[in-house]
């Protein structure tokens, strides 16, 4: 799920207005499933929904499931394996992508209600809990653990989400901000300029700081799963931040600019001694080549570039 403390809190707010919700979430996937471990969604018994499971046919047919189940008393957990192939004797879901899926369905109602604010805090703090998902309920634990009653159990960590360092408060940091947040990214923003109008009124940052760029790497955390988009006001301060962070493991290291401005600052690196293995881990110029101009279309092409290396194990 791309938001994740927003999706929660939304299904927080619908079982407390209505008393109920089916929960349907994605515990297990292989091959080309359109649904992955963490995907979830819930059903409200005026039919609302919110989330997705994978989409087409087979979250049709389940969120069906799920409407009816939540008219009848008591509804208890069940667990539904999905195979998308032709031809398939069971659990054929109807689409044809090859891969498969389990999806869990867990019947909410208000004595839930502290376990899902349990559930948000966690996320927010990111603590690194996990969320056990079984036969006989929903639980927050501290680790993997499956309850000894259950027949089934499947256990999904909280609070992990991706985070990306944007080293620029100017239109094209702000974009992008709101762009990697929207995905569910956990957005650091860090500008030298104090007052800055752009970073000022960047309310998808969740962290935002004014630091010299001359120590910027005494403040962007040290995480090798960490991405950084370097963005920032032009050539100079680009090339001071990257001579800090340049030689620092990253799971995505970009530099915005023109490949003309790019030759011309890797040819000084060089020149000082940065080896061309270190200068090759830098996505430079940043993005997908999709002849981006406007803020927002660079956010995008960054964006597309950042899923694709976050993606690309699956």
């Amino acid at each position: 799920m791309n938001n994740p403390t927003e999706f929660w809190e939304a299904l927080l707010a619908a079982v407390r207005a209505s008393g109920t919700c089916a929960l349907l979430t994605v515990v297990e996937s292989s091959g080309s499933s359109p649904g992955r471990p963490g995907f979830a969604m819930f059903v409200a018994p005026d039919g609302s929904i919110r989330g997705s499971i994978g989409g087409g046919s087979m979250e049709h047919k389940l969120v069906e499931l799920a409407r009816a189940r939540l008219l009848a008393p008591h509804p208890l957990p069940l667990v539904k394996r999905q195979v998308h192939r032709e031809g398939e004797g069971h659990d054929r879901s109807g689409m044809i992508c090859s891969g498969e899926q389990v999806v869990t369905f867990h019947f909410l109602h208000t004595a839930h209600e502290e376990v899902l604010a349990d559930i948000i805090a966690s996320i927010r703090r990111s603590d690194g809990r996990f969320l056990a998902l079984a036969s006989t309920g929903l639980y927050l634990v501290d680790a993997t653990t499956n309850p000894t009653d259950a027949a089934w159990c499947y256990s999904l960590p909280l609070g992990q989400r991706p985070c990306i360092a944007i080293i620029g408060g100017g239109h094209v940091g702000t974009a992008l901000s709101q762009t990697m947040a929207t995905l569910g990214f956990r957005v650091l923003q860090f500008d030298h300029r104090a007052d800055l109008n752009t970073m000022e009124n960047n309310r998808w940052a969740e962290e935002k700081h004014v630091v010299p760029f001359e120590h910027i790497e005494e403040q962007v955390p040290d995480d090798p799963q960490l991405y950084v988009a370097i963005v920032s006001f032009g050539y100079r301060t680009d090339e001071v931040v990257l001579r800090r962070l340049l030689r620092r493991r990253w799971k995505y290291l970009g530099l915005l600019g023109s490949q003309a401005k790019v030759d011309a600052m890797f040819t000084k690196l060089r020149a000082d001694g940065y080896t061309q293995e270190e200068l090759s881990r830098v996505h430079a110029p940043i993005g997908l080549p999709i002849h981006s101009r406007t803020p927002e279309e660079i956010a995008i092409s960054i964006a597309a570039q950042i899923i694709a290396i976050k993606n690309q194990a699956g």
